[in-house]
């Protein structure tokens, strides 16, 4: 068994001010809100050992996945978003830059043939594509279906997901939708073809040194989609670290991971329903025990305003059937990791670290660590009134909530 001195815990610096948001392999793709790669790495190093099972319910972009495989830990990943998924994959399959171009130039070689393929009609394609952006991204969608090797294909694809967002009509740096205004519309006439060539190059580079780090690791990885509030289909007693960074709250005030995902999962046909509709809190649900840690906050966020006090309680109602969820697949011994951040709604501050350990109650609370966030892509401010112009500071630091399973 596994034990880390409180003293240990304290002495590290959890923010981590010198990492750079996209290190490595992590650079591979944006992503909404991705847990801090150094972060990952040093609760694995400490709360786990090599040829471990390493389990993210979040996972994301594969953030866990990525550093499980650079410290010789076997891991499992679910998510609902395919979008992330398929990033999560690209990095869990390190491969040779050589394999990489030689599907370039096949690339390349179909792109000359200049076959018109008629784009995907999915909604508003015409609002968020101009004409010659959809004819480009049609035919690089077809020449990269061509590659026959599915773990390079699912790499050009995740470089294709990349020229998708950067061609689009989308202002850039935003997770959220939000189209360009009309002066700058006007002048937005990007060159998919090279923004293509410019992006696989890049990726090509992190890749090389993902390949060169790791290369043909013998760990184990299995990715899947998954809701985290049905039961997961691992083993009883399997897992021996579970570290994730689940959302901080509904997905309509939070972070957007669909509507961030969309257009990519548009073109590659893999859109077949709202995520952030389908996510925690999208549906309205009432909790059936509601920690006293919550009730408080309900209640305050109820006098305030009582619908969104019933969209908390619907998302932390969901939190908690992912959180039951994990007991019966950890190790006796084994530990459960969450990387949260305490979000305000109407000025009430959630106290989700407190939340989560309650909830968990059967777990031993080893130890409840703060980190801030400085470099994390994610809203720092919300709307308590709806009002144009008024903003509340909401997140401004983590807690990492470490707990461990005793029996």
């Amino acid at each position: 068994m596994i034990t880390v001195r409180m003293e240990t815990l304290q002495q590290i610096d959890w923010t981590f001010r010198e990492f750079k948001a996209k290190e490595g392999i992590h650079g591979l793709h944006a992503y909404p809100a991705m847990m801090a790669p150094p972060v990952a790495r040093k609760l694995i190093e400490l709360f786990s050992q090599v040829g471990g099972v390493v389990f993210d319910p979040f996972c994301g972009s594969g953030t866990v996945i990525a550093e499980a495989i650079r410290l010789n830990r076997n891991a499992i990943g679910f998510d609902i978003n395919p979008l992330a998924l398929l990033i999560a994959e690209v990095k869990s399959n390190p491969l040779p830059p050589k394999s990489l171009w030689r599907a370039y130039e096949q690339i390349e070689k179909a792109l000359r043939r200049n076959i018109n393929i008629e784009p995907p009609r999915f909604a508003n394609i015409d609002y968020w594509f101009k004409p010659q952006v959809q004819k480009q991204l049609a035919q690089l969608k077809a020449a990269i279906d061509e590659v026959q090797d599915e773990t390079v294909r699912k790499f050009c694809l995740v470089v294709f997901s990349r020229v998708v967002r950067e061609a689009s009509n989308t202002r850039q740096g935003e997770f959220k939708l939000f189209r360009l205004p009309a002066e700058k519309l006007e002048r937005h006439n990007p060159d998919a073809f090279t923004l293509f060539r410019q992006r696989f190059s890049e990726c090509v580079g992190l890749m090389s040194e993902w390949w060169r780090e790791v290369g043909e690791r013998a760990t184990k990885v299995c990715l899947a989609l998954h809701d985290a509030r049905k039961p997961f289909p691992i083993e009883p007693e399997s897992v021996d670290l579970l570290l994730t960074s689940p959302p901080y709250g509904d997905a309509r005030t939070t972070v957007a991971y669909g509507q961030f995902s969309r257009l990519t999962l548009q073109w590659l046909g893999l859109w077949s329903e709202d995520l952030d509709r389908i996510g925690l809190g999208g549906q309205m649900r009432t909790m059936k025990n509601i920690p006293l840690s919550l009730r408080d906050a309900l209640k305050n966020i109820h006098d305030a305003d009582p619908k969104r006090a019933r969209e908390v309680e619907a998302f932390y109602a969901d939190l908690q059937d992912c959180l039951f969820n994990i007991v019966e697949i950890l190790k006796v011994g084994g530990y459960a990791i969450f990387v949260v951040a305490n979000r305000k709604v109407k000025g009430v501050k959630l106290p989700t670290d407190k939340i989560v350990a309650e909830i968990l109650h059967e777990f031993r609370h080893v130890a409840t660590l703060m980190r801030q966030i400085p470099n994390k892509r994610m809203p720092l401010k919300n709307s308590p009134s709806n009002i144009a112009g008024q903003t509340d500071i909401t997140m401004l630091e983590e807690h990492i909530v470490i707990l461990q399973k005793v029996c």
